[in-house]
This record gives C-alpha cells, sequence and structure tokens, in this order.
C-alpha cells in the first residue's frame, strides 16, 4: 500500500534535478550533464582553506597568506561556478531543504574519505541568527551536518555555538567591513566541551571571516583543532 502511495505522490511531484530543475526519475539524483560541469576541488589547493590555486609550488592562496586563520585545514568540495550558485540560492533561500542529501553526497564524493580521516569528534554547523531562522524555517548547515554524519558516522552538535548577532550579509561588504561585521557575532552555549578535534559545516566559504569567527569561539572553550567543510568555496576577497 505505502509503495502505491509512493509512485503516485511521484507522479504528482516528480523529483527535480536540483542544479537545472528538469524531472528525474529518481530522488536525490542530479542529471549525468550537470554533474560533469561542476568544478570539484582538485589537489592543487591551499594548504590552509583547500581553495584551488594556478600554482602548484604555492602554499597558500592569496588570502590565507596575508590574513590570521586560526582553523587547520579546509575541505571545500566545489567551486563556487554558477553550475551551482542557483542550487545553493533555492536550497538556502528557497525552501529546498530536500537539497541537503544531494550537496552532502558531492561533500562526500569530492572530500569524504579526507574528512573520515580526520578522526573528527562532531561536526559543528555554522549556526545561523534566531530572525533567520525563523523567516527560513531551518538552517541549511545543520542539514548538510546532519546528511554528512549519516555518510562518515560522525555525530552533530548544534547546541554549541549560538549566533548573536544578525550581520548583513558578507557579500555587500569589502574584507575590512566583513572581519568587523563577524567579530563579535559568534559565542558559545557552553563553557567547555571536551573535544579534540571538530569539523565545522557550512554551505559556502567565501573569504574566510564565518569559519575564523566560529574558530576563535571554539578554541575559547577548550577545542584545540578545528577544520572545516563546505559545498563550494568562492574567490575570497
Amino acid at each position: 500500500m505505502r509503495n502505491r502511495v509512493n509512485q503516485a505522490l511521484k507522479l504528482i511531484y516528480p523529483d527535480a534535478c536540483p542544479l537545472c530543475e528538469e524531472l528525474m526519475a529518481e530522488p536525490g539524483r542530479a542529471c549525468k550533464e550537470c554533474i560533469a560541469k561542476l568544478c570539484f576541488v582538485g589537489e592543487v589547493s591551499c594548504a590552509r582553506c583547500g581553495k584551488p590555486i594556478e600554482d602548484e609550488e604555492q602554499e597558500y592562496c592569496n588570502d590565507c597568506g596575508s590574513l590570521t586563520r586560526s582553523f587547520i585545514r579546509g575541505y571545500p568540495a566545489m567551486e563556487y561556478t554558477d553550475e551551482i550558485r542557483s542550487c545553493l540560492m533555492r536550497f538556502k533561500y528557497g525552501s529546498k531543504k530536500g537539497y541537503a542529501g544531494f550537496l552532502a553526497s558531492m561533500i562526500i564524493k569530492s572530500q569524504g574519505t579526507k574528512l573520515l580521516a580526520l578522526g573528527a569528534d562532531a561536526l559543528v554547523p555554522v549556526p545561523v541568527h534566531r530572525t533567520r531562522l525563523k523567516e527560513r524555517g531551518y538552517n541549511q548547515a545543520k542539514l548538510l551536518a546532519d546528511e554528512l554524519s549519516g555518510y562518515l558516522g560522525i555525530p552533530v552538535r548544534d547546541d554549541i555555538l549560538l549566533r548573536q548577532h544578525k550581520t548583513l550579509p558578507q557579500k555587500e561588504l569589502n574584507n575590512i567591513e566583513r572581519e568587523k561585521n563577524l567579530k563579535k557575532a559568534f559565542i558559545s552555549r557552553v563553557n567547555k566541551v571536551e573535544y579534540k578535534r571538530v569539523i565545522l559545516v557550512d554551505d559556502i566559504y567565501t573569504t574566510g571571516a564565518t569559519i575564523e569567527g566560529c574558530t576563535r569561539v571554539l578554541h575559547s572553550i577548550g577545542i584545540p583543532e578545528v577544520f572545516y567543510t563546505s559545498v563550494c568555496i568562492g574567490k575570497g576577497y
């Protein structure tokens, strides 16, 4: 009976490719043609944030070579290109919560082995302010972390960090304004956590200001090693 109901629902509400939105026969899948257009992060990347770099002799990207970075290493899955941009926008602002499974699978496809090798104690989603949480109805980073937890077998801790200020969108600010915008945005909900290593989870890494802000708070409560992963990484400043 349940199978018949599911089949009927699929006829009424067919699944679509999360990238091009063309109808698909299988849920949670994307067109092979769309997947082929995605730019996954390769081995030639910044040794700190994971951003692709052209010169394989260069250790750090320009941002990480000139700015303070408290986290150890980043593991972004893809470059922030037109092929993934609209998908992330619908996921973040268009109530497409179902995209979380697909996007998490792209992180695993690109960085799963490296993330598993870290032996992390927990996945910590970057929090959103309560106002934005109420507007959207969900935290996209938490949805990603939940999906990644299923792949990696690492528990999710969304009760450690709190976003206390509703910050301006980072894309509207320059580098100095971005750092100031997030300087006191995050606080800890707890006094101390007995973890050695955690992985922050977010949808996109742009300038590093958000991950840096979260990392400093995690250090303040006794977590010495902080890494991060994200669906995409932008070009930075």
